[in-house]
């Protein structure tokens, strides 16, 4: 039988414990249950069990040695507490889970052992902690979140940006670093239109207003770098809100796609070349037919000639085209490209001069097109349209083989009218060397003549 305590005791003990929020039993020295709360009642029921395992005279150490499931251990920590305190006076204090059928609880387990007339006895309290020990994993969530995020940011290859709502840049990633140059001191505090072209149309408090009205989360810009450099990006936009849902920042991903655009412009301007070309085939057929019939005496001679002529612009624009050539020399690309268009009579009035460059594939591509559109304006108004003048064709590459100079110069004309000088040809050569080379195109005609120059950077050529 369970030891017992006056009842006169338990009836004061009882009042005192009935008007706390805490669960409490005592327990005698064995284990025994010999009097709760009117919380601890409460706790009983609303765990679903067995409420007579919990009640007055039932063992509450037995019951932690059944236990059985996900808390079993926690029951067996219990236990050993519980025995613990009661052989050394020693505070025994835990936390454990202890779930209802609807929702999960965790509770604190306190126990001091009390001495009375020669007998122990435990005092157990137990506290509901659930709310703080949720918010205390909310915490940590949050901790592992802000970190992991924080990680993700740091080693992202896109550029995360961050501005408040005044348009000031308040957080900057290593990416932002490396796409425009800017380092994070010097860019913070910043207006993010420090990033916008000078002619940009569109002011940052106007992509502000369509963010947060979530009419905007995604759109394709130019951006300027720290160098003056002009980037093609791709930006994915959302608000930043306060814990009550207050915006109070936005944040930008930028993502370069300056190589996909060069690509996609290069492959159209090649596709209009070739469109160019066919539209321009039969005047620069009718070309070559003149050249050929003036530098022949028989229709046999004439055949020959031409058919070979017409062989070679068919292979030089497939070259063109497609792109066949790894490395070639430059005087192969030169001769080659004017081969369909000179006669006898014309090479006399070609001079071409510069040591051996290997270009390459993209070089070749470009200073092909350009020489094609070269040589197809002076069969159709220059040199080898009328006869006279000269055509002075050089390149040179600087001492530390840190720049490449080309030059087409055709002098003793007269010139009647500007040749395509608006046209595609004008495109090619004044800004597709600059797009898919880097390089530094001048187109000029004059009253004296006519003359292409290039400069490009050591990345496409190599001279032996």
């Amino acid at each position: 039988m369970p030891a017992t305590v006056g009842r006169n005791d338990l009836s004061s003990l009882l009042g005192v414990l009935n008007a706390l929020d805490d669960e409490i039993v005592v327990l005698d020295a064995s284990g025994h249950i010999l009097a709760v709360n009117a919380a601890w009642d409460r706790f009983c029921v609303e765990n679903g069990g067995d409420v007579e395992s919990c009640s007055i005279n039932s063992n509450y150490l037995a019951v932690c040695t059944s236990a059985q499931g996900p808390s079993s251990a926690s029951a067996q920590t219990v236990k050993a507490g519980l025995e613990r305190t009661l052989q050394t006076g020693t505070t025994f204090r835990c936390e454990y889970p202890c779930d209802s059928p609807t929702e999960k609880r965790w509770f604190e387990l306190t126990a001091n052992r009390y001495q009375q007339n020669g007998r122990s006895y435990l005092i157990l309290q137990h506290r509901n902690i659930t709310r703080r020990h949720i918010e205390r994993e909310e915490i940590e969530e949050s901790y592992i979140k802000a970190n992991a995020m924080a990680a993700l940011i740091a080693t992202s290859s896109d550029a995360v940006i961050s501005f408040d709502l005044e348009g000031k840049i308040i957080t900057w990633n290593a990416a932002a670093e490396k796409l425009y140059g800017y380092k994070k001191p010097e860019i913070l505090g910043l207006s993010l239109e420090v990033l916008y072209p000078d002619t940009w149309p569109k002011p940052v408090a106007f992509y502000r207003d369509e963010i947060i009205a979530g009419r905007l989360d995604d759109f394709e810009a130019t951006r300027v770098a720290k160098d003056g450099t002009a980037r093609d990006v791709w930006i994915s936009c959302a608000p930043i809100r306060s814990p009550d849902g207050e915006v109070i920042a936005i944040s930008n991903i930028h993502r370069d796609i300056s190589e996909v655009r060069n690509a996609e412009r290069a492959r159209d301007l090649i596709a209009n070349e070739v469109i160019h070309r066919a539209k321009n085939m039969l005047s620069v057929v009718m070309a070559i037919q003149r050249q050929t019939a003036r530098s022949t005496d028989s229709l046999e001679d004439f055949n020959k000639k031409f058919g070979a002529r017409l062989a070679s612009l068919a292979k030089s624009t497939d070259l063109l085209v497609h792109n066949a050539w790894t490395s070639v020399s430059l005087r192969d690309v030169v001769e080659g490209h004017l081969e369909p268009f000179t006669s006898a009579e014309d090479t006399k009035r070609i001079a071409i001069a510069g040591p051996h460059v290997d270009l390459q594939p993209e070089f070749v591509q470009t200073i092909g097109m350009a020489i094609h559109e070269l040589a197809t304006n002076s069969a159709k108004y220059g040199v080898m349209k009328q006869g006279v003048g000269e055509v002075a064709i050089s390149w040179h590459v600087k001492e530390d083989d840190s720049l490449f100079q080309f030059r087409w110069r055709e002098t003793g004309i007269a010139i009647h009218e500007k040749a395509d000088s608006k046209g595609f040809g004008h495109t090619v050569l004044t800004s597709h060397a600059t797009t898919v080379l880097d390089a530094e195109a001048t187109y000029d005609i004059g009253a004296d003549g006519v003359e292409w120059k290039l400069e490009v950077p050591p990345a496409h050529f190599h001279a032996r």
